[in-house]
């Protein structure tokens, strides 16, 4: 059997090649648990230590500012920003302030300096408006039990022919609950190649994630040349509906039972968490023990309904790019979505998170990508829902509430995710009004000849969103206009 050290190398660059990850539980002994903690602890030391490093600096440069010292007399910094500096200055100083660091890889400083790097350029790109993300503050030092892992490049990274086992520098071969042999015929073929691995401390688990180049065969035309589905992905219940341009429903999934038994598990054990001594930063108060045991139960509900949303997302997703060869799916601003409301609509918020639109939306269109298909994303202001699918007439006002869409002008009733995923899919039909279709990343304007249909799109948005319908036309239109 081929080893992986005798594979053949994979260009990334190569079109064939995808950047693929697979996700192991893993099982190791009481030692090898040991060795896991002191890595992911030693990546959280070290990360800790160049932040502090970088604050100190600021605070000190500031209070020379406030004590008129010229910029040029201002004390340096201790290493520049750079991963590199951040390494190298690790490696200068970890016998000093880390005397233990020879008993875990050397990998640890490298993955906390990117880490620490990262960080800081966020912040600063944020600081000077070159990020277009969301606002960040500064790094904050990270905290045992939250988010562990430490990433690995170099050294012996190895899915073990026995597929019952994983081989990880200074941590030796750790034994998996389940079959790696997906991953392992790929690397005895030559078809894939490890470039990192990544250990993660899950709820009650160690995982580790093998991130491959994987030689994949992209069909250049879809199995089902041709079919068209239009995909809306509803909050209420988190039903996912699909339909063809002809308004015939295709598809309709939503979570299963358990997770609203779980979500009420969830309820009654935090009102039992909040009888008992919990932590307190004020007063430094440490849990008790039936406060922990309570806290991990809801920790074990939590973990099963992120398993039951990430297995319905990735099974859905895989049967809508298997059978169709172009999916339109909404361009959604869920941020814009949870922004107002208060408490009047925590519940809507809470949904709207908890749906996970982001995650279906990249699901499908890596999946339908690699089953040679296309995926269209609608335009942000295309009204999927108030429009009619049958004669075109766009509605002013819609509440959630309504359930079916009816028609004041050609009587049509019909359910509201099957009349949006239905306008959606004709959004890839070539019609009059609709041409030159990006399908490779957002749809042309309102399509289907609706296009400012009416001025209520705009009437609860902020200034800077009515200014951006008024460059793309779709504002101050009047009711009538077609």
């Amino acid at each position: 059997m081929t080893t992986e050290s005798a594979a053949p190398k994979l260009d990334k660059n190569d079109p064939d090649v995808i950047v693929r990850a697979y996700k192991f539980a893993l099982k190791p002994t009481a030692i090898q648990e040991r060795k896991l903690r002191q890595h992911t602890g030693a990546v959280r030391f070290v990360y800790n230590y160049l932040i502090s490093q970088w604050r100190n600096n600021i605070r000190t440069r500031i209070e020379e500012k406030e004590r008129g010292v010229p910029e040029d007399e201002l004390t340096p910094f201790t290493f520049k920003l750079s991963a590199y500096d951040m390494i190298n200055y690790w490696n200068r100083t970890k016998r000093e302030c880390a005397p233990w660091w020879s008993e875990v890889s050397k990998e640890v400083g490298n993955d906390a300096a990117c880490r620490a790097y990262n960080s800081i350029k966020n912040w600063l790109d944020s600081r000077n408006r070159k990020r277009k993300e969301r606002r960040v503050g500064f790094p904050r030092f990270h905290k045992r039990g939250y988010h562990e892992s430490c990433t690995f490049t170099t050294g012996p990274l190895r899915v073990n022919p026995d597929r019952r086992s994983v081989t990880l520098p200074r941590i030796g071969t750790i034994k998996t609950y389940e079959n790696t042999r997906g991953l392992q015929r790929k690397i005895a073929k030559g078809t894939a190649r490890i470039i990192r691995a990544t250990i993660s401390r899950g709820f009650n688990y160690w995982h580790v994630s093998f991130t491959v180049y994987e030689r994949k065969h992209i069909p250049e035309t879809h199995a089902h040349s041709g079919s068209v589905v239009g995909v809306d992905m509803g909050v209420r219940d988190h039903v996912i509906v699909a339909a063809n341009p002809h308004g015939d429903e295709v598809m309709r999934r939503g979570l299963p039972q358990s997770v609203k038994k779980n979500e009420a598990r969830i309820r009654h054990l935090q009102r039992k968490m909040s009888r008992k001594h919990g932590p307190d930063k004020r007063t430094k108060t440490t849990p008790s023990n039936r406060w922990i045991r309570a806290n991990n139960q809801v920790r074990k509900h939590h973990n099963t309904i992120a398993n039951i949303r990430h297995d319905f997302a990735a099974k859905a997703a895989h049967d809508l790019a298997k059978n169709y060869a172009t999916v339109v799916i909404e361009d959604l601003n869920v941020r814009a979505m949870m922004t107002r409301g208060g408490a009047y609509k925590r519940g809507l918020n809470r949904a709207i998170a908890q749906a996970s639109f982001a995650d279906l939306r990249r699901r499908i269109t890596y999946k339908t990508r690699w089953s040679g298909g296309t995926t269209i994303v609608a335009d942000r202001w295309f009204p999927s829902s108030k429009t009619c699918s049958r004669c075109g007439e766009v509605k002013s006002k819609l509440s959630l509430s309504e359930r079916e869409y009816i028609c004041h002008r050609c009587g049509v009733v019909v359910d509201r995710d099957l009349n949006a995923a239905t306008n959606l899919a004709k959004l890839a039909v070539p019609k009059s009004g609709v041409s030159n279709i990006d399908r490779t990343g957002s749809s042309p304007g309102m399509g289907r000849g609706g296009a400012g249909k009416t001025s209520s799109l705009s009437s609860g948005l902020a200034p800077a969103d009515e200014a951006s319908m008024a460059r793309k036309g779709l504002s101050g239109c009047k009711a009538g206009a077609r």
